[in-house]
């Protein structure tokens, strides 16, 4: 027969073997995204607040990720602190990705910039160009662009796929 002290000692040995989780899937509840946190919601109907978007709390955003709210999130513990942070999502509003001289946005439009670039930019001016260019053809210079209803159509479909 077990004497209260055996256990005792069992119930403490269970209380201290079992550590916090540290990893979850949660339902993102709310997407703070100039503080890079969000709040998810677990199975159990627990909250979480300030679930961290990016590991490190310098204000850098070398790599994000925004989940979509109602979407699933993978969460696991920073070291062995109460803090969590987000690291896999499936489904993602907006995805940032930046270096030292590069920045790369995928939302609704696609965003690039590197030294100073901006893609979109570049890609308007290359349109004025080839929009505005005089050849000289057997019989003189050209006035017009044929084509410009086909042009200005492209042009629009850059427009509605870059940012």
């Amino acid at each position: 027969m077990a004497t209260p002290e055996y256990i005792r000692e069992g119930l403490r040995q269970i209380a201290s073997s079992h550590a916090p989780a540290v990893s979850n899937i949660a339902q993102v509840k709310s997407v703070d995204e100039e503080k890079a946190i969000c709040i998810l919601i677990d199975e159990d109907g627990q909250e979480y607040l300030d679930v961290r978007l990016r590991p490190v709390l310098t204000g850098n955003k070398s790599f994000i990720q925004i989940p979509t709210i109602g979407s699933y999130v993978l969460a696991v513990r920073v070291e062995d602190d109460d803090d969590w942070m987000v690291i896999a999502c499936d489904e993602v509003e907006k995805f940032y990705w930046k270096t030292g001289t590069a920045n790369l946005e995928l939302s609704d439009k696609i965003h690039m910039e590197a030294n100073g670039k901006n893609f979109a930019k570049l890609v308007d001016t290359l349109f004025d160009v080839i929009r505005d260019m005089k050849f000289t053809t057997n019989y003189g210079p050209t006035i017009n662009l044929i084509n410009l209803a086909d042009f200005e159509k492209l042009r629009n479909e850059f427009k509605s796929l870059l940012k």
